[in-house]
């Protein structure tokens, strides 16, 4: 079977939802802009995000491509990411202004500096003070599964988040030894439900090149706590259990000021269930 009628396959049998819809980063942010009723945003990097999209992507965004400012090595990003389809790798300040318009504030954490706007910090420790409810939108595009103490990185996301406020998550469902950590659903339900947060959207993505040298997308919906597996999700395509999984999640804070909890995992709450 090829690929490209795999993928049909496996995108017909869920309804998409909106953060399933936006098939990059860009168009994620642009959603996340659109829940928030601010006239002006503080939007937060974890790392400085490489934002590779080519230039059919830039032009359904409605952005001349030729008008954003290249980063100084956008050419080693395209090598490294392996993306010759894309010609030009953006500052997060030209992407954001192309794409959302000029009112927002940027801060980029890092751990080190790279771009050198970042501000330096290590997520393993404790966010400073400063920065806890002042931002409008928190953006892990695929930090915090580097993260040693990754209980700490998600604390600091809670912890920064303003009222309302909107964080994504995108990262490895299982890449082995891409970073600390491999995702699973309930860690980020468990967490962010237990810290007055709702879950908006949670599903698996990946990319595959077809036989013409096509990119594609596939998704699908996974369930918060309930056990699920990839071969029945997949239909038993084994095609597609060669390919590597994003799981993405996107929450919203509905309280402040509150102490962080670290749950006890959702199935095993209910002592009678396992009386």
């Amino acid at each position: 079977m090829q690929m490209n009628s795999v993928a049909q396959n496996f995108d017909s049998h869920v309804a998409p939802t909106k953060f399933q819809n936006a098939i990059n980063i860009c168009e994620t942010i642009v959603l996340m802009r659109s829940l928030i009723a601010r006239k002006k945003v503080n939007i937060a990097f974890l790392g400085y995000t490489d934002v590779m999209l080519d230039a059919v992507s830039w032009k359904a965004l409605n952005v001349n491509q030729e008008t954003l400012t290249n980063r100084e090595n956008a050419d080693k990003l395209i090598k490294l990411h392996g993306r010759s389809d894309v010609d030009v790798v953006p500052t997060l300040t030209s992407a954001l202004r192309a794409i959302i318009g000029e009112q927002f504030e940027l801060t980029v954490f890092d751990f080190t500096k790279y771009e050198g706007s970042e501000f330096e910090w290590d997520f393993n420790f404790p966010i400073p003070d400063e920065f806890r409810n002042k931002f409008d939108l928190v953006i892990d595009a695929g930090t915090c599964e580097h993260i040693f103490n990754i209980g700490q990185a998600l604390s600091n996301v809670h912890l920064m988040l303003s009222q309302d406020g909107i964080a994504y998550h995108g990262g490895p469902l299982c890449w082995p030894n891409h970073g600390f950590y491999g995702y699973n659903p309930t860690l980020f339900a468990d967490f962010y439900e237990a810290n007055h947060c709702e879950i908006l959207e949670m599903f698996l993505t990946t990319h595959f090149l077809s036989p013409d040298g096509k990119r594609n997308r596939l998704t699908a919906l996974v369930p918060k706590y309930e056990r699920f597996r990839m071969s029945d999700l997949l239909k038993n395509h084994s095609e597609l259990m060669k390919l590597e999984y994003n799981l993405c999640t996107a929450i919203r804070k509905t309280k402040t000021g509150e102490q962080i909890v670290f749950p006890i995992q959702h199935k095993y709450r209910k002592k009678e269930n396992w009386m």
